[in-house]
């Protein structure tokens, strides 16, 4: 039984607990900002990395308002019968931008140079299909299209990508679980104003002005990109983590073809050169790690060209003008990087810690699957929206993060040149494989009219991948654990 009227000790006692919570509950605020503004790093890494995000963010934002813009003209000009041929051509596409990409790499050291040279030859590109356009009224011919749509697949295989090389080869293993998470979250900042600006397509010049404002972004992105690797210089403490090795061959690979011309001739230097760009592509097949950790990055990307692709139909079916297609795009574009930019704020560095990388990319496999079959179950609009949306957040929120983390613990070949035909082979590739999907069994045509899209055979396809999907994300998360526990990387 308690007195109704507490003894001085009691009443002390009480009143200072609520002190001690809220106590408690400021610092752990304040401890979570001081995380969230990396506050525990050194002042020049911490303008790298908000640099680094700047760029991110602006090449995320045009990512976000051009696909839109992409998708419109495209099936407009060629059709929707044709985007599974087009999806399908995409790596033929890529393998020769990726040598001469990876040929790049080796001639060109200093990756702020590197970012400079690709933004540079996009932006012309760009500059190109908008003078175009706008010359002929909005009304080109659609050899424009199938241009303007390889434009844009080979620019988010290389632009992005590249600019997370660079991140992961002057970051170690405890600054990337500090920092990626975060970044993660700042991206996702520029993903919500790609979306809102697609969505203001009609205010900001329509199609010819999205197109100017996305050649205007590589300016900023080469800008930020080479102050971002000025400022990441390498620190004291790095050095453990430093593979000098793999950065010579690199780094001297353009004085050692030098040296070698003169006795070897230009026919010889160029083969070598050639051979180089090839490189990548020998380290992602003979390393296992490297090749694991491309399944597990991409995998993702065969449902969801099916869950893409039927959301597309069905979008362009709903709504009739090309500028209200690209603002019903850049509308779920918006919730998803919305919807992202919460996970990575408040979700994937607690998971991550809690969890472990290894564990944590187990989440989107599952998560495609349930999707999967509830769009096979109830097919319309509103389930393919809320289907894509949902297993884009778990791949850009949770499974993005957690395969860059698996990339610090590689050499900077791999990070470089590996990585690069892994985002080709990983992206485009698996995009093939659900081009595969969506032609032979879901294309629209007009003989399969109303309902082209066949729940049965897509369930099934999509267990079967799943399944061992999950299989090589549970080998690589052991394998990742081996090389944190022992301290090496790849």
């Amino acid at each position: 039984h308690q007195s109704p009227l507490p003894n001085h000790s009691g009443y002390l006692g009480a009143y200072q607990q609520p002190v001690s919570n809220a106590s408690c509950s400021e610092m752990s605020f304040a401890s979570w900002l001081n995380q969230a503004l990396l506050s525990d790093l050194p002042s020049a890494r911490r303008w790298s990395y908000l640099c680094f995000s700047i760029s991110l963010c602006v090449a995320l934002a045009s990512h976000q308002f051009l696909g839109p813009v992409k998708t419109a003209i495209f099936m407009d000009l060629v059709g929707t019968d044709l985007e599974p041929v087009a999806k399908s051509l995409v790596l033929v596409v890529l393998v020769p931008v990726l040598v001469l990409y990876s040929m790049l790499v080796s001639c060109i050291p200093s990756a702020g140079l590197l970012v400079i040279a690709v933004c540079f030859f996009y932006g012309v590109l760009f500059l190109f299909i908008a003078v175009v356009l706008a010359a002929s009224s909005g009304h080109p011919g659609a050899w424009l299209a199938w241009v303007l749509y390889y434009a844009t697949e080979t620019k988010g295989v290389i632009i992005m990508p590249m600019i997370w090389s660079a991140i992961a080869d002057v970051s170690t293993p405890d600054l990337a679980k500090k920092a990626f998470p975060i970044m993660f979250f700042a991206v996702q900042l520029g993903g919500i104003g790609g979306s809102y600006i697609a969505i203001e397509v009609s205010d900001l010049g329509g199609e010819v002005g999205l197109l100017l404002i996305q050649t205007c972004s590589f300016v900023v992105i080469a800008a930020l990109g080479w102050l971002a690797c000025s400022l990441a210089a390498p620190a004291p403490e790095d050095a453990a983590l430093t593979d000098s090795s793999s950065k010579a061959p690199l780094a001297s690979s353009g004085g050692t073809a030098a040296g070698s011309s003169q006795t070897e001739g230009a026919l010889a230097v160029g083969i070598k050169k050639i051979l180089e760009g090839f490189e990548g592509l020998w380290l992602l097949l003979s390393r296992p790690y490297v090749f694991m950790a491309f399944w597990v990055s991409y995998a993702n990307l065969m449902p969801r060209t099916v869950l893409d692709y039927q959301n597309s139909v069905l979008g362009v079916a709903r709504f009739d003008e090309r500028e209200e297609q690209i603002a019903f795009f850049g509308k779920v574009n918006l919730i998803i990087n919305s919807g992202t930019a919460v996970v990575t704020l408040v979700g994937t560095r607690p998971l991550v810690e809690a969890f472990g990388v290894g564990n944590c990319l187990l989440a989107l496999p599952i998560g495609m699957l349930l999707c999967i079959l509830a769009l096979c179950m109830n097919y319309g609009l509103w389930m393919s929206t809320v289907a894509l949306i949902l297993v884009c957040i778990l791949a850009y929120g949770l499974n993005s993060p957690c395969k860059e983390m698996l990339y610090v613990r590689t050499s900077r070949d791999i990070k470089y040149k590996a990585k690069s035909w892994s985002e080709m082979y990983g992206n485009q590739l698996m995009k093939l494989l659900g081009a595969q999907i969506n032609l032979w069994v879901n294309r629209e045509s007009d003989s399969c009219q109303p309902r082209c899209f066949h729940s049965l055979s897509t369930a099934l396809v999509a267990s079967i991948w799943v399944v061992l999907w999950i299989a090589v994300a549970a080998n690589i998360g052991a394998k990742h654990r081996e090389l944190e526990r022992e301290d090496k990387i790849i």
